[in-house]
């Protein structure tokens, strides 16, 4: 697995758990946008929505949650 490709998880995971990607971003000292961008291309290269967005609330698909557990 690539280096980008774990960072990309690793995002993915902070943003699951904080349950926001500005909350993520705060952990894991980045940018809200770099960390959006990041699940993102993990979300085109699944070819697979991860989370349901809006611009109040976030929650994990159900493809989300799967992978989630996948990748813990």
């Amino acid at each position: 697995m690539d280096r980008e490709r774990l960072a990309r998880l690793s995002i993915f995971s902070a943003v699951a758990r904080a349950g926001g990607f500005r909350a993520a971003a705060r952990v894991l000292r980045l940018s809200p946008s770099a960390v959006s961008h990041a699940v993102a291309e993990l979300e085109a290269a699944l070819g697979v929505r991860l989370f349901n967005r809006s611009t109040r609330s976030l929650a994990l698909t159900e493809e989300g949650q799967r992978f989630l557990q996948d990748t813990q």
